[in-house]
């Protein structure tokens, strides 16, 4: 259960960042751009950063408990998930600035497939726990 609580908390969160947060990114004035940000970025690290940590504690240890392929898929889905964000969402992080437009835009698409994931993962959960009815 608390597995799936953190599947489905991050996939809100993800969806919340890439309809509301990011796109807001573009509309934020020049002069309250950086502050903004860095706003943005200390307060949803503490958000998600503990979440990402039991998403990925919880699959090892269902992957340790049933073997499954279902939970190989699962726990590769998450490190995939890791991936993505230490490769592609953190450097657009730090390489955002007001005036390139096109980093914004950057951020915003490749985003997509961690938002796609997670949105993916949480449908595998919903199957998953409707086979024990």
């Amino acid at each position: 259960m608390v597995h799936l609580f953190a599947t489905w908390f991050m996939t809100g969160a993800i969806w919340l960042v890439q309809a509301v947060v990011y796109p807001n990114f573009k509309i934020v004035g020049r002069s309250e751009f950086q502050a903004f940000h860095q706003f943005h970025t200390n307060r949803i690290t503490w958000v998600v950063a503990p979440m990402m940590l039991v998403e990925l504690v919880t699959g090892v240890l269902l992957l340790l408990k049933l073997q499954s392929p279902m939970m190989w898929w699962n726990l590769i889905s998450i490190l995939l998930i890791w991936i993505l964000t230490a490769t592609v969402n953190v450097p657009s992080h730090k390489n955002l600035t007001y005036e390139l437009d096109h980093t914004k835009s950057k951020l915003i698409f490749g985003n997509w497939p961690r938002t796609v994931i997670w949105t993916a993962r949480s449908l595998f959960w919903l199957m998953f726990i409707s086979e024990f009815k």
